[in-house]
């Protein structure tokens, strides 16, 4: 980037020409300067204080940061970092190889030798202890006493907000404020959080609160003083002021203000203030200010501000209409009280009489806003926001704040209390209905009973304690307060699916629903969520059970790893059994090898697999807790039933993963009731054991909760079950044998298993016959209904009847459809062929015996829509599987396809479709692997594939040209010179050189056959360039492209061994020479240490005979 005059952050020197540079952060970096960092510094580090982790480096100008190391407070800069665990270390710490920490640090830290963290009222983050030390131009100050840190002092602070406390001064802030500014009611301490406001999409109103002082707006992380029932703010730097003078023309005492509100304060919340004696506006200046007759009083009370006494709101006033003061009457006329003073011009006119008249409604203590009473109708159907319980007796509701029910008693309650629980300190009121709405971005759970609240709590900052309102009220702990120990749960553990420490709680919200982010399904019950500060992880306490790693019986080459998915929207990502969309964010279990990933629900209710006589693969129980069984918002995905066309949606039903179909329970079918031959010992403890076999059958159920243990297992497996699923249970021993479905079926009688399979063979007998009689029909409309469903079977991946339909004897109608006026009875007869052909040679040859090839190529006319030549020429790939003889017939149609961008079709299509080509690619693929290379090369193929490498086709399409390319070339130097001639060696190398990795692997195929020709076209490969690319391409990580590079230099450089045996080079390998400029001898040489042993081998050989 081209600069004028800025300096190097690094060196201090002057910027000039080019350099890098973040414009975000302004700063600036001779080149070098950044090599030389770039260069010196490990971009990785295993530091013995973090083992868990390795540090990565970062440069962060933006804000500084404590060293986890010696706790003191370093520059923003160059650091190493591990972003997860939030470790930080300062270049001087990292280079450090001890892990030993200094003793005097052990009151800073916790046992586990991380910094210690403390929560204080003040401030809405965690806070950190930290030793000062100065690093910038401006020191650091106290936000209590405004004193600067003193260096080497130890302090606590938040380094995100900037706000540092002494340790004395933390006491020092007063939780309750009495002040002259409202001198009415005590004000509370709470704070504001921006990020945490817009995140829940609040009203304006909810987040603007402006200070009556100095009319900003409060905003950000400082702390605020509030009055709820009066709605009076005052940030944290005025609650420091006090008034100091006293004017003969008021009659309060004025405060000094050195900067007053200006245009830009506060995000754009300037209002015009005039001073009262000049007129001036007073935006800017240091002005003196009267506070509380520029604030509004809109509580219940209301007195005199002559003479302070409470007042009748009714009866008649005197009052000011440029501020709010108010007076009897009396007391106005009354003149010991009222000063006589000359009244400026610039003043507002005189007072005039106006009757206040109040109207009538609740002001609660906790609430800024109006509240009416509810009636009887909406009690009992609703619950209270602050306690979480029903409403009964008197309750309140407030009309701007959607769904804020109160009990009065919750909307008078004490800001602090004193409770036998926790008689150490006193505990503060939180409410969610104001400024402490914060604690909704986040999860917290009582102390006492552990469930999760979303009411009001009560706090204890310094001890971390907690209690929700409903057991606030309790003065002695619950009988089963130790549940969870009896349950034989633990109340804090660490989990592999998340890097903070998780505490049990529980979910039993009314209204609230918590989702749980494995399963993203509610959570009802006992869960374990992350208790830091917006933090949202939350978990059922059964899917903490889940393994880290399993294995699936459809994907069995690898195991599959639970993992978070990264925080950004990717269409492309989606569960391969449901084929739902996986959500940013959640967690999946995905296959580190292959493009394989499952919803964690999906991975662990699919391992068990339902064989059936019918279909070639397996069935897979979807039950009541997927996605499919609801539905989702944002998929068109539909589960329709193979068998009965119904929809499945709204019912568990089975599916084949393979082919994508799916079964109602009933249309598997799945019986009623079965007899097991399995026997299922039962062992009684008496004064002797006795064994007895289980004969009783087995019933079919929609679920089955035998207690309330929270884990049900299935007695056959001994694995453990989702109590929502469908199982077999035994009804005569109420409940006491309880197995999967298909753990059952398998040892079900022999009889069941023929029955079903003779079932499902007269279904599809009678529904061919219903469908043979449609397609012989004169009826279009009933030929194609007919003809739609056949498609439908044969599309069935997991067994499609092909010898059926074939013995049905439709293939003849189907070779007469191909010539149907009807374009849609045209199209679907086309795929059925192909699919028919597709099966088996042996059914390839019925179909091209029935005379379907010439009324398929004459569907693949210059003329015809893009659907039809798709599927024309998918089926045309299925009919020319090797070996084939009617070769002749093919190549002119499919030449005209691939370069069918110079043609008609272009013109009316507009551009060329890739599927089409693909298809053509992919049949002439298959002929060039039989004997009929020359025929292919003969009929001008290859300036077709030339066209498809040298213009802006798709990458599949580029693959399957290079590809057909290898094939031509394959064992023969003639075919070899054809490839050359046709000119079509240039771009293999340019794509070697710069395409995608799937092409240049291809290419890299085609170049490396191609060094199996003679000298001379040996000579013309290296004439084009191909060495330098073939070097490059040894540092893949594939070992098959690896060795085929090898290969093709290994050709290379034996033919200039020859020549320089010849003589004809000067006794030298003119091509090991270039090898070695192209650094391909160096990457070579690195070859020696590649895992792969014929690698390795073919390396030292290489090496040995060239250098």
């Amino acid at each position: 980037m081209e600069t004028k005059e800025d300096r190097c952050e690094e060196c201090g020197g002057k910027i000039s020409g080019t350099a890098f540079t973040c414009i975000l952060c302004n700063v600036w970096k001779h080149i070098s300067c950044a090599d030389k960092l770039n260069s010196d510094l490990p971009h990785e580090i295993v530091h013995p204080l973090h083992l868990q982790h390795r540090l990565q480096l970062e440069w962060r100008y933006e804000k500084d940061f404590i060293c986890d190391k010696c706790l003191y407070v370093s520059t923003a800069g160059y650091r190493y970092i591990c972003s997860s665990c939030d470790f930080n270390l300062d270049l001087t710490c990292a280079s450090s190889a001890s892990a030993q920490l200094p003793k005097d640090q052990e009151p800073l830290r916790f046992k586990d030798g991380k910094r210690k963290t403390i929560s204080h009222y003040s401030h809405f983050h965690e806070m950190s202890f930290f030793k000062y030390r100065k690093v910038n131009d401006e020191d650091y100050d106290c936000f209590w006493c405004e004193k600067h840190l003193l260096p080497s002092e130890v302090y606590f602070g938040c380094r995100i907000c900037k706000f540092y406390l002494h340790q004395v001064c933390s006491d020092k802030i007063p939780r309750r404020l009495f002040h002259s500014f409202h001198p009415k009611h005590p004000l509370r301490l709470t704070y504001t959080h921006d990020s945490v406001f817009y995140s829940l999409r609040l009203p304006t109103d909810d987040v603007k609160s402006k200070c009556n002082a100095c009319l900003k707006e409060s905003r950000g992380n400082s702390p605020l003083y509030v009055c709820e029932m009066c709605s009076f703010y005052l940030d944290f730097h005025c609650a420091k002021l006090s008034p100091s003078l006293k004017l003969d023309c008021h009659h309060h005492l004025l405060t000094f203000f050195k900067y007053f509100i200006k245009k830009g304060d506060g995000w754009d919340s300037y209002c015009k203030a005039y001073c009262k004696a000049c007129g001036k506006d007073c935006g800017g200046a240091s002005v003196y200010r009267c506070v509380p007759c520029n604030f509004k009083d809109d509580s219940e009370e209301y007195y005199c501000d002559v003479c302070e006494n409470e007042k009748n709101p009714k009866d008649p006033v005197y009052y000011c209409q440029s501020c709010i003061f108010i007076s009897h009457i009396q007391c106005v006329l009354d003149q010991d009280k009222v000063s006589l003073v000359k009244v400026p011009s610039s003043s507002p006119p005189p007072m005039e009489i106006k009757a206040l008249f109040l109207k009538k409604w609740i002001r609660p203590i906790i609430h800024r806003h109006q509240m009416y009473e509810v009636t009887e109708e909406l009690k009992r159907k609703t619950y209270c926001y602050g306690c979480r319980l029903v409403l009964n007796g008197p309750t309140y509701f407030c009309e701007e704040c959607p769904e804020v029910y109160l009990h009065e008693k919750c909307a008078k309650l004490s800001y602090e209390i004193r409770h036998p629980f926790h008689s150490s300190h006193p505990l503060n009121l939180y409410t969610l209905t104001d400024h402490s709405i914060v604690w909704r971005v986040y999860f917290i759970s009582c102390d006492e009973c552990r469930d999760i609240c979303h009411g009001f709590i009560y706090y204890c900052e310094q001890c971390n304690f907690k209690l929700d309102v409903k057991c606030a009220t309790l003065a002695t702990h619950k009988v089963g307060g130790l549940e969870e120990k009896e349950m034989g749960r633990v109340t804090e553990l660490r989990h592999f699916t998340h890097h903070h420490k998780l505490v049990l709680g529980n979910c039993n919200d009314p209204k609230h629903k918590t989702t749980c982010i494995i399963c993203e399904l509610q959570i009802l019950g006992p869960s374990y969520f992350c208790p830091q500060k917006m933090c949202y992880y939350i978990s059922h306490e059964s899917c903490l059970r889940l393994p880290q790693k399993i294995q699936v019986p459809f994907h069995l080459n690898h195991m599959l790893v639970s993992r978070q998915l990264p925080n950004i929207i990717d269409s492309s990502l989606e569960c391969y059994a449901c084929t739902f969309h996986l959500g940013w964010g959640k967690f999946a279990y995905s296959c580190e090898h292959c493009d394989f990933d499952l919803h964690t629900i999906c991975a662990n209710s699919l391992r068990r697999a339902l064989k059936c006589e019918f279909l070639r693969d397996d069935l897979y129980y979807f039950g009541r807790n997927h996605k499919s069984f609801n539905g989702s918002p944002f998929s068109s995905i539909k589960f329709d039933c193979y068998e009965c066309d119904g929809r499945c949606n709204g019912e568990p039903f089975y599916r084949c993963l393979n082919g994508k179909i799916n079964f109602h329970l009933k249309c598997v079918p799945i019986p009623d009731i079965v007899k097991s031959k399995y026997h299922i010992t039962i062992i009684y403890t008496l004064p002797t054991l006795l064994e007895q076999h289980h004969i009783h059958p087995l019933i079919l159920k929609d679920s089955f909760i035998e207690d309330d243990s929270g884990k049900y297992y299935c007695d056959f497996c001994e694995e453990e079950r989702n109590p929502n699923d469908d199982i077999y249970y035994c009804q005569e021993c109420n409940g006491q044998i309880i197995a999967h479905i298909e753990c059952v079926l398998p040892g079900v009688e022999d009889d069941y298993i023929e029955i079903r399979k003779n079932n499902h063979e007269e279904r599809l007998r009678k529904k061919l016959e219903n469908l043979i009689t449609g397609v012989w029909s004169d009826d279009s409309s009933l030929q194609l209904q007919a003809i739609i469903l056949f498609t439908k079977l044969l599309s069935n991946e997991c067994r499609a009847p092909i010898e059926e339909v074939i013995q049905a004897g439709v293939i003849p109608r189907f070779v007469e459809l191909l010539d149907s006026p009807n374009d849609d009875v045209r199209k679907r007869v086309a795929w059925a062929l192909g699919k028919i052909a597709s099966n088996s040679l042996r059914c390839r040859d019925q179909v091209l015996g029935h005379g379907a090839l010439l009324p398929l190529l004459a569907l693949l006319n210059e003329h015809a829509e893009l659907p039809i030549l798709r599927i024309a020429t998918q089926s045309l790939s299925m009919f020319c599987e090797p070996p084939f003889d009617q070769v002749k017939l093919v190549l002119p149609t499919l030449a005209r396809i691939i370069h069918s961008n110079d043609d008609e079709l272009v013109l009316e299509h507009m551009h060329p479709s890739p599927s089409v080509i693909a298809h053509a690619l992919y049949t002439i693929g298959r002929i060039v692997t039989d004997v009929q290379v020359q025929s292919v090369i003969s009929r001008q193929a290859l300036p077709c594939l030339l066209n498809l490498l040298t213009n802006n086709y798709k990458k599949s399409i580029k693959e399957f040209a290079c590809s057909i390319i290898s094939n031509i070339m394959v064992g023969n130097d003639e075919h070899i010179q054809a490839v050359i001639e046709a000119n079509i060696i240039a771009p293999l190398v340019h794509l070697l050189q710069n395409a995608e990795f799937d092409i240049k692997k291809q290419a890299a195929w085609a170049i490396s056959i191609a060094t199996d020709g003679t000298h001379d076209q040996i000579r013309f490969l290296v004439s084009q360039g191909c060495i330098k690319p073939l070097c490059d391409f040894l540092n893949c990580p594939d070992p098959e492209v690896v060795s085929v590079c090898l290969q093709g230099l290994e050709n290379i450089l034996k033919v200039g061994e020859a020549e320089k045996n010849m003589g004809t080079t000067g006794k030298v390998n003119l091509y090991a020479q270039i090898i070695d400029a192209a650094k391909g001898r160096e990457k070579i040489e690195y070859l020696r240490f590649h895992d792969n042993t014929n690698i390795y081998e073919k390396v030292v050989k290489v090496l040995e005979t060239y250098w």
